[in-house]
């Protein structure tokens, strides 16, 4: 049985990058190609008590997948993330905001590899 690289990395990303059509390539798309997995945060629309409950269980998550050496990014804008993260004593992610397929693919092949992996 072949592993499944995703499993090892995690792109934590901003709801609007995927669904709101402003961008010009397709941000999960990049990720499958490149071998990782990705969490949605709720969109901006959704009512703050629902968020917040989601943003906690979400930085739990994030908190489990460190805890055991994967590898997390942030795309996008996630600072919804940040208080639930320090809550557990968990730093934010590194993160960007590509303009373009070809910058999300450089900023992706430029991370180590996940200790969970290795």
């Amino acid at each position: 049985m072949e592993s499944d690289r995703r499993g090892f990395r995690i792109a934590v990303v901003a709801n609007e990058l995927v669904n709101d059509g402003t961008l010009a390539f397709d941000v999960l798309e990049v990720l499958e190609r490149a071998g990782w997995g990705a969490i949605l945060l709720p969109p901006n629309w959704y009512p703050d008590d629902v968020a917040g409950e989601l943003l906690v269980q979400f930085a739990e998550d994030v908190e489990e997948f460190v805890r055991h050496g994967y590898e997390l990014v942030c795309i996008g804008s996630c600072e919804a993330l940040a208080e639930p993260l320090e809550q557990l004593g968990v730093k934010m992610p590194d993160s960007i905001t590509p303009k373009s397929a070809a910058a999300l693919s450089k900023f992706l092949r430029g991370r180590r590899a996940p200790a969970a992996e290795t």
